[in-house]
């Protein structure tokens, strides 16, 4: 038999319970507003690439880290949304690892950006990009791995319970 509860943690419980869901949705919104910002940015980037032809490899750069920002703020967002749908909150992680598998790529792609666009780069200083890559390359590997391992658990245990 479980023991009963105090009306008085019943209460607080609920206030933390409404507390946590208003602060959800205020980040939900800011996320929202940073997204439409970032966005924005980036169109603004795509236009001065499109119309100022002369500097396309720090253009195109702007260009990717903000629709890449986009991407990241949308998985969070997405992530909070599931959050209000989810009983457990730990049945929301998978979108956690997606935001840094994107947050890796994003990095991988400005780092071969700007070891091609650099010129000249010091033999030490290519060593350290190149070592960089292949952790941030490990990375992506490893928590696409997760992600994959995260799904078969979970249909297996759709299985056993059907």
């Amino acid at each position: 038999m479980k023991p009963k509860r105090l009306w008085l943690d019943i209460f607080f419980q609920e206030q933390f319970l409404r507390v946590e869901r208003f602060l959800y949705i205020l980040v939900a919104v800011l996320i929202l507003i940073a997204s439409a910002v970032v966005i924005y940015d980036g169109a603004l980037a795509l236009y001065h690439l499109i119309i100022d032809e002369h500097d396309f490899t720090h253009g195109i750069l702007k260009v990717m880290d903000r629709f890449l920002l986009a991407l990241m703020f949308l998985e969070i967002l997405h992530t909070v949304q599931i959050i209000f749908g989810e009983e457990h909150h730990l049945a929301c992680v998978e979108p956690f690892i997606m935001v840094a598998i994107i947050a890796s790529v994003r990095r991988l792609l400005i780092l071969s950006f700007e070891i091609s666009h650099a010129g000249q780069i010091p033999l030490d200083r290519l060593h350290y990009y190149l070592v960089e890559m292949l952790i941030i390359g490990i990375l992506i590997v490893c928590l696409v791995g997760a992600v994959i391992f995260l799904r078969r658990s979970r249909e297996r245990r759709r299985q056993n319970v059907s």
